[in-house]
């Protein structure tokens, strides 16, 4: 066993998987066929448009970059695809191998019918939403470096209290990001637009938001798009990830709270 229990109350939001490879300008001509792969898993299709600007020595080019979701009937589940891109996000998490069960069924979809070349870039995002009952302190249930700092408790009402860690990790940066106070967001605001169902709170309570974010990169070295390979990627991002929740909170939200 590797010591780190299941925790049945567990605070997770959603989990999510990026896949960045070397761009495949036709991707749309591939999606029917990626949509007949994926439909009974995920019968619900939505397409959507975006824009990006490059900086070109001639000037600001402005180009229009489609992106399609393919969503699971409960909406808890989805994968999106561009050109450049495979995600895979849940926000129905069992244990880490049934999640990269779902990621390696949607990258070999992927590999079987569009065959990109390189794997460029892999992210492992985990959002959990941590919420303060009467009677409780923050510090009982994560680290007290992620609260309001006590030099100005007395001043005030903490209202929002925000942190932006950056950690150099042998695979590539980890990103540790929280938002403190009496809000009623589920995850940070730049997650707002996801295509899956992610519940909401009407009323602000005092919480606290927990997002990892680690990613391993191919930077000058060429790796090609191997299913196993990427797998075994996801998996050493995931063991840094586990390890980084199980210190930034503590043995009771783990052993009592959550449990």
């Amino acid at each position: 066993m590797d010591g780190y229990k299941k925790l049945e109350n567990q605070p997770l939001k959603f989990v999510l998987a990026e896949f960045r490879f070397s761009p495949v300008m036709q991707i749309a001509e591939y999606i029917p066929k990626i949509q007949e792969a994926l439909r009974k898993q995920y019968p619900i299709e939505k397409t959507q448009s975006e824009q990006t600007v490059q900086v070109q020595p001639g000037g600001i080019a402005v180009s229009t970059v489609n992106r399609w979701a393919f969503i699971s009937a409960d909406k808890k589940s989805a994968i999106e695809i561009n050109q450049e891109r495979l995600v895979y996000i849940t926000a129905e998490y069992p244990r880490f191998d049934g999640f990269s069960a779902a990621c390696k069924q949607a990258i070999e979809t992927l590999v079987d019918i569009v065959e990109p070349s390189l794997i460029l870039r892999i992210g492992l995002r985990y959002s959990d939403l941590i919420t303060i009952d009467d009677g409780e302190e923050i510090t009982e249930l994560v680290n007290e470096h992620f609260g309001l700092p006590s030099c100005i408790e007395s001043l005030g009402v903490a209202r929002q209290h925000s942190t932006d860690t950056f950690l150099r990790t042998d695979m590539g940066g980890l990103a540790i990001r929280t938002l403190y106070g009496k809000h009623n967001l589920s995850c940070l605001p730049d997650v707002q637009g996801l295509p899956i169902s992610i519940s909401a709170d009407a009323t602000p309570s005092e919480r606290i938001i927990l997002d990892f974010d680690h990613y391993w990169e191919a930077k000058d070295e060429a790796a090609s798009f191997k299913t196993n390979d990427v797998i075994e990627r996801l998996a050493t991002l995931h063991e840094t990830s586990r390890e980084a929740f199980w210190k930034v909170t503590t043995d009771y939200a783990r052993n009592q709270k959550w449990a």
